[in-house]
């Protein structure tokens, strides 16, 4: 006795690949979902290795931030420190006016002060003046 299918090969063929699409479609969607958390976190863990691979960059990181934090009239209004921070951040000890200071140049990315929906994040070459007993001075400028 033979039994006939309702399906021909073809039409089999379709149902079988229809219902894999399915399938897969729904297991893209299972997977993790981008957070603000994972981004805090990524840039957390960034700063964690710069503040143990170079600490002696840490005073200018955190003098940069605030004065992005507490400036309005800054050209960004964030920043965030990338591994190349770490290597191509500088340091240089000196002597101006008789005054001992250290300079520090970190190369950074700052997001523009702009009212946009999208973050449009630039190259940010922030620069540290800090003469021994005084108050750091932060400058800012945009990268090439």
């Amino acid at each position: 006795m033979k039994l006939k299918s309702h399906f021909s090969g073809q039409k089999l063929r379709r149902a079988l690949l229809t219902i894999v699409g399915v399938m897969l479609a729904t297991n893209a969607f299972a997977g993790r979902v981008p957070t603000k958390y994972n981004d805090r976190y990524q840039t957390m863990y960034v700063e964690q290795e710069l503040f143990r691979k170079r600490p002696e960059l840490l005073a200018c990181v955190n003098s940069a931030k605030e004065f992005v934090q507490a400036n309005n009239n800054s050209l960004f209004n964030k920043l965030r420190f990338t591994p190349k921070s770490v290597q191509t951040g500088y340091m240089v000890d000196g002597v101006q006016n008789g005054v001992a200071f250290e300079k520090t140049v970190i190369k950074a990315e700052g997001r523009i002060r702009a009212y946009s929906m999208f973050e449009n994040w630039e190259l940010a070459i922030v620069t540290c003046d800090q003469p021994l007993g005084g108050e750091p001075k932060i400058t800012l400028e945009m990268g090439n």
